[in-house]
């Protein structure tokens, strides 16, 4: 088993939206259903004007860019952001479908929880706008999501950042039965990712308990030190060490013991 989990923080917040193919909203919507949800983007100024296949905002010190491609986006059903949407019965047939996509991005910028809020508001704006919209795949968490569901889980003018989308815990089944996961697109924030392994509970709890803990960590930043103990509720505590993944070679993770 292996997992690729990017160890540096990231200057640039990418997703790709996944539609039918029935055509791509134009420039003057797409900026306007931004602005709405990011008021003061402004339009870039020439001579950064794009062609009419892609926009390009600005807001704050951020780079902000929407690319039309006319063409599938190289994802299959066997890809592992397709196999690990557990939670999306419909991952695969939508996948198999869609006939173009956007790549929705936000670059620059020195504060990557503002980058990630930005960016998840533009996302929002996008599928609002592509009535065909499918899916969207997160790049740094490697995560695949219903557009639908997105597009209802960020609400307008919210800039905290989109952790249920930007962070993903990668589940497995140990060969005992027990399950182990490990955190992707912590790295993005300047944070260790968070790894457990034997867990013997219900997978779906141990999502829970990781996403909660990674959402803490965002808000947070890296303030669980080498043995704190962490209790998500009155019955489960959770020791956390600073170790070396197991799961990823050359990596330092939060792994987490349970009591």
């Amino acid at each position: 088993m292996s997992f690729s989990v990017s160890a540096a923080a990231n200057e640039t917040a990418l997703a790709v939206v996944l539609t039918s193919g029935s055509g791509f909203p134009g420039n003057e919507e797409l900026t306007q259903a931004i602005a709405a949800r990011i008021p003061a983007v402004v339009v870039a100024p020439e001579p950064l004007a794009t062609p009419a296949d892609s926009l390009l905002l600005l807001h704050e010190g951020y780079m902000l860019t929407v690319m039309k491609v006319g063409a599938p986006c190289p994802i299959s059903a066997d890809d592992p952001c397709v196999q690990n949407a557990w939670y999306w019965p419909g991952a695969q047939a939508e996948v198999k479908r869609h006939k173009r996509h956007m790549l929705v991005s936000v670059s620059g910028g020195a504060d990557a929880k503002r980058r990630a809020g930005l960016h998840g508001q533009m996302v929002a704006a996008v599928i609002g706008t592509a009535k065909d919209a499918l899916a969207v795949h997160w790049a740094d968490s490697d995560s695949l999501w219903p557009a639908a569901f997105v597009a209802k889980g960020i609400a307008p003018g919210a800039l905290a950042p989109p952790v249920m989308f930007c962070v993903a815990a990668k589940l497995s089944r140990d060969a005992d039965g027990d399950v182990s996961a490990i955190t992707q697109g912590l790295s993005a924030f300047g944070l260790m990712e968070i790894e457990a392994r034997s867990f013997r509970g219900d997978p779906v709890a141990l999502n829970g308990v990781i996403l909660d803990l990674a959402k803490y960590l965002v808000e947070a930043g890296a303030v669980i030190k080498d043995g704190d103990t962490i209790g998500p509720d009155a019955k489960m505590k959770v020791r956390v060490r600073h170790e070396d993944s197991i799961l990823v070679a050359g990596t330092t993770v939060y792994r987490l013991y349970f009591a």
